[in-house]
C-alpha cells in the first residue's frame, strides 16, 4: 500500500517528553532523599566524632535578668575604678542615734571610712540615702579574697538566705562586678545590679510603697 504524501509524520508527544522528565527528576529526588537518610542514620566512625567535637564550638549560654519582688533585706555596695567597696549602713545609724532627738526633720551627712552617707528626712519614717564614696575607697578583688577584708566580712555577716546583694556598678568596672556576681550564684546568694556614671549619687529611699528599683535580678 502506498504511504500516503501528506507531508506528516508522527513524532514523539511532547506530554511524553515531560512525563519522562517528571518521572526522572521523581527518581532522583527519591534516590537524593534516601542517601541523606543513610547518611544520617549510619553511626559516626571514631575519627568523624572527634573532628566534629574539635570543630563544634559549644553552644553559648545566655543568661537575662529578670527582676522579681523578695522578702529579703538588702545590702549595698558599690563597684567602680575596678574596686569594691561595702555600703555599711550599721556605723552610720549608730552615729544617727547619737544625735539630738529635738533636731527636726533636717538633713545630715556622716562620714565613715571613704564614705560620706547624706540623710534626708522626708517624715518620722519616710527618709532618703545619698552615698558619696571617696575617690579610691574600697577593695581590689585580690585583697577582697583576703582574710579579713570587709568583703570577706559582709559575706560571714550577711548570709543568703536573708540578704539580697546590691551593686551600682560604673562601666569601667563590669568585668569585675560579672566576677563578682557568678561567685555570688555560685553561693546561691541573690543579686541585683544597678548601672551608673561615676559621678551620678548614690540613693536609696526608704518608705515607699511598689518601689522595684532594688529587686534581685
Amino acid at each position: 500500500m502506498r504511504r500516503r504524501e501528506s507531508g506528516y509524520e508522527p513524532g514523539l508527544s511532547l506530554d511524553s517528553l515531560v512525563d519522562i522528565v517528571s518521572n526522572n527528576v521523581g527518581i532522583l529526588i527519591i534516590l537524593a532523599a534516601f542517601m541523606a537518610l543513610f547518611a544520617l542514620i549510619r553511626p559516626l566512625t571514631p575519627q568523624e566524632r572527634e573532628q566534629a567535637t574539635a570543630t563544634d564550638p559549644p553552644p553559648e549560654r545566655l543568661e537575662v535578668p529578670w527582676s522579681h519582688a523578695t522578702n529579703k533585706e538588702q545590702i549595698y555596695f558599690t563597684i567602680r575604678d575596678g574596686r569594691l567597696l561595702h555600703l555599711d549602713l550599721r556605723p552610720f545609724y549608730r552615729e544617727l542615734a547619737k544625735l539630738p532627738s529635738d533636731r527636726g526633720l533636717k538633713p545630715v551627712t556622716i562620714s565613715r571610712s571613704g564614705l560620706d552617707i547624706r540623710f534626708f528626712p522626708v517624715t518620722n519614717q519616710i527618709y532618703c540615702l545619698e552615698f558619696q564614696p571617696e575617690s579610691g575607697a574600697g577593695e581590689t578583688w585580690t585583697a577582697a579574697r583576703q582574710g579579713g577584708s570587709s568583703w570577706a566580712a559582709a559575706r560571714a555577716r550577711y548570709a543568703a538566705r536573708d540578704f539580697v546583694y546590691f551593686f551600682w556598678v560604673t562601666g569601667d568596672s563590669f568585668e569585675l562586678f560579672r566576677t563578682v556576681r557568678d561567685r555570688l550564684r555560685e553561693q546561691d546568694v541573690e543579686v541585683g545590679w544597678k548601672p551608673v556614671q561615676p559621678d551620678a549619687p548614690l540613693e536609696l529611699c526608704n518608705g515607699f510603697q511598689g518601689s522595684s528599683a532594688f529587686r534581685p535580678q
